[in-house]
């Protein structure tokens, strides 16, 4: 069972990492307060119904967001 939690953890820092890494950061950081954060929240635990409903945008709208910030979705 620990195997597999430990495949499980790596995976999801390997998202993290990704998500970290392709993401348009000046876009990102030129957005409202609240959708920025919702959108770092996104990238650091890839929660997607949590951050959008932080950011108060509708689920289309927010994940239009995260495309034109380049932020991979799984």
């Amino acid at each position: 069972m620990s195997d597999v939690i430990r495949e499980l953890e790596e995976r999801e820092r390997e998202l993290r990492e990704m998500r970290r890494r392709e993401a348009d950061w000046d876009f990102i950081n030129s957005l409202p307060p609240r959708i920025r954060s919702a959108v770092v929240l996104f990238i650091e635990t890839g929660d997607l119904r949590l951050a959008q409903r932080l950011s108060g945008l509708g689920l289309e709208d927010f994940v239009d967001i995260l495309r034109r910030a380049r932020v991979w979705i799984t």
